[in-house]
Formats: structure tokens, sequence, C-alpha cells
């Protein structure tokens, strides 16, 4: 009896090491991270934030301006051949004009439309206090891609959103996330790489490009702090 005891008692802690091991070992490497791309002060400080860019797809280019205040609102704007894109998001709703796929003016965003783009309002890294912001993280071990390892953590966001990242082993930066979203319906595991990351004038870190499944965002401009008018967050 004493054996049995014994047995299920090592084999309890030993999950339970293992368990701890991996919590552990995901805390690490988001430290890592955060301490790589300016440090938890900084983004703390990050209150506002105004980007110009420019989409580039298929030889397109596609100018935007995205604008947003901390857990109050985030919008975003591009022009293509004319045509006005708008997508605006807030804590209680969020609406969308895209020429392209049939909506003219701005609709509102469905609830799980909304859901999904909640976790934008964050404008200070998903990383940076995740535990305070209602967010949990998991290690899920190691991978390899073009001859590059990448450390795996999962991260589940207050709004039970569920995204996988991929932390460069020398260099601590993410190098690609994958989500899965809801479009038209079907569920479509979305894919972004990082590149080209730069420190902006703020001293926080941030890549400048990232490809989203064949799409180039590319960031010309970032100005953090700048004054926004919450005006623009409103559908009218």
């Amino acid at each position: 009896m004493k054996k049995y005891v014994l047995s299920v008692s090592m084999l309890l802690m030993s999950g339970l090491i293992s368990v701890c091991s991996f919590a552990q070992t995901a805390d690490e490497i988001v430290d890592k991270y955060i301490k790589e791309i300016g440090g938890k002060e900084k983004w703390r400080q990050v209150k506002s934030i105004q980007v110009d860019g420019q989409i580039e797809v298929q030889g397109l280019v596609i100018p935007y301006t995205v604008k947003g205040i901390q857990n109050v609102g985030l919008r975003v704007d591009a022009e293509f051949q004319g045509q006005k894109i708008i997508d605006i998001v807030t804590p209680e709703a969020g609406w969308s004009q895209n020429p392209l796929a049939g909506k003219t003016t701005l609709q509102p965003l469905s609830k799980e439309e909304l859901k999904e783009k909640l976790d934008e309002l964050d404008l200070q890294d998903e990383f940076v206090d995740y535990k305070e912001k209602g967010s949990t993280i998991e290690f899920l071990g190691k991978d390899e891609e073009d001859g590059n390892e990448y450390y795996k953590v999962k991260l589940t966001s207050k709004n039970a959103n569920e995204t996988t990242y991929f932390f460069d082993v020398k260099t601590a930066l993410i190098y690609k996330q994958e989500t899965m979203s809801k479009q038209q319906g079907q569920d479509v595991k979305v894919i972004s790489k990082n590149y080209n990351y730069q420190a902006t004038e703020f001293g926080i870190k941030m890549p400048f490009k990232v490809d989203q499944m064949g799409m180039m965002m590319v960031s010309n401009k970032v100005t953090i702090n700048p004054t926004v008018d919450t005006a623009i967050f409103k559908a009218n």
C-alpha cells in the first residue's frame, strides 16, 4: 500500500514539476522578449498610437493609417482606387466598410467579429502584464523553420482568443504568429510573419514589416502618444 501511494505521489509530483517547468519556461521566454522590445516600463507608457504605412500585394500599393487610444478605440483607414476602406473597433461595438467585399458603407460588426478584434485595443504589447490583462500563456515546445529554431507559446486572451507565437531562440523576438479567424463562415488559420524590427523614437521596438498571407504591411512612420480625437471611433 505504501509503495502504491508513493508511486502515485511521485507520478503526480513529476507531472506538477513538468507543468511548473513549462510555465516557468513560458515566462522566461516572454520576459526575454519584453526586454528585447524595450521593457515593461516603456510599453506601459504607450497610451495612443498612429501608424502610417502601406499594404503591398501583387504589385499593388495601398496606403493606410492606423490611429488608436489604449483600450478606447482603434481605427484603420485605407484607400484603393478611390474607394475608402474603414475599420473601427471600440470595447462596445465595431464597424467596417470595404467596397471590395461588398460593404459600401459602414456596417456593424457581428458579435463574433468584434470578439476577434477586441484584443487590438491593447496598444501595449499583449505580453506586457499579460496576467493583469486576464490572459494566460502556455509553453508548447520548440519548432524549426528554414533552419531556425523557435519556442512556441500559446496566449489565450481574456476575450478567449487563442494565438500561438513563435519566438526566435537566438533573438528572443517573435518571428511568427498563428491564430484562427472566422471568414465567410469558415474557420481559417491566419499566419503572420514579422520582419525588420526597428526601435521607434519613443524607445520601443516593433516589426516594420508584417507578411500576412501574402500581404506585406509596411510601416513607414510610427508615432507614439500622439493626440487622437475620440470622435473618429464613432460610426457617424
